[in-house]
């Protein structure tokens, strides 16, 4: 694992407890060194980030802050739980946070991630003495990390066992998809790649990160999978050189498929001559979802592994499984 920014938990019990029923103190240390002291179970947490967690987790009771991203962009919690989201108070956003309505909410815990770590130290510095607010920084660049992430929040929480149940939904969709593609030869593999939200078309998805685990487990050949980074910027003619066979679009991104299909420098890729470009759902990447953006990834890459599959059966399917 790559320590520079993935998140490695280590977790240490101080004091006498270690069944969750008995409050007690964990103290996670991060790859990257700092080590937060944790009061467990955590009853009050803020989540900037890894809000998709809250329905898979339930942890809608210890929730009193929240991202205005989750308000505006996440479908799962406005599906599940639109009364209950309406009701926790937004703390602006994991770049963009409100220190002061943060401190009137009194959280145990903070959530947010590590890409700006200034904002972490003005939160650690307004909250963390006078508050007792433990933060929490997650960055996770690979499937492995996202599942240590989910590992730990769960353990912050107590719903270990709730995770589980989220794990043997998870794991069935992936089995689904190893099934599908058992026997795929390495010179059958497509070229593919991952467009992030850049409107210069030139942000990928590199070797690192957890989408590059989807497009791997999801028997894609990632053409920008040579570069360390999870979002390395390139030019439109090294595109065109890698030539992919299908292109995704991160599902947030403020540009769409016909700006793809459009964009001229792009004209002679095989995937834009073909159509073959995609624009992901809008879910988040740090969530169990990722099991269901394999699923997606791979029915567009090989639509004649997957015939007979309905991804909303298997949507509704894994969400009455898992939630």
């Amino acid at each position: 694992m790559r320590v520079r920014y993935a998140l490695i938990f280590a977790l240490i019990v101080l004091g006498w407890g270690r069944a969750l029923a008995v409050p007690h103190i964990l103290v996670v240390k991060e790859a990257s060194g700092r080590r937060v002291e944790v009061r467990v179970p955590v009853k009050r947490a803020v989540f900037l980030i890894g809000y998709e967690l809250i329905p898979y987790l339930d942890l809608w009771d210890q929730t009193v802050g929240i991202s205005l991203w989750a308000k505006r962009y996440s479908d799962l919690l406005r599906e599940v739980g639109a009364e209950r989201l309406r009701k926790i108070p937004s703390v602006g956003t994991a770049t963009q946070v409100n220190p002061e309505a943060l401190a009137l909410l009194s959280p145990d815990l903070i959530v947010t991630w590590a890409y700006r770590p200034e904002t972490v130290k003005v939160l650690e510095e307004f909250l963390g003495e006078r508050n007792h607010t433990a933060i929490i920084a997650i960055s996770p660049e690979s499937l492995k990390d996202l599942r240590s992430t989910m590992r730990l929040l769960a353990e912050l929480f107590g719903k270990e066992e709730r995770l589980r149940r989220v794990n043997r939904a998870m794991e069935g969709i992936f089995s689904l998809v190893r099934e599908r593609l058992r026997g795929l030869k390495e010179n059958e593999k497509k070229r593919v790649l991952w467009l992030w939200g850049d409107r210069c078309h030139c942000q990928v998805a590199g070797g690192r990160g957890v989408v590059a685990d989807i497009l791997r487990l999801s028997g894609g050949k990632n053409c920008a999978g040579a570069i360390d980074h999870p979002y390395p910027r390139v030019s439109p003619e090294r595109i065109v050189l890698w030539n992919p066979q299908v292109i995704f679009i991160w599902g947030n991104a403020p540009y769409g498929v016909k700006d793809i299909l459009r964009d001229r420098r792009l004209a002679e890729v095989a995937a834009v001559k073909r159509g073959a470009v995609f624009k992901a759902p809008a879910w988040s990447t740090w969530s169990p979802r990722v099991a269901l953006i394999t699923l997606w990834v791979a029915m567009k890459i090989y639509p004649e592994r997957f015939r007979g599959i309905s991804f909303r059966t298997l949507v509704e399917r894994f969400n009455r499984d898992a939630l």
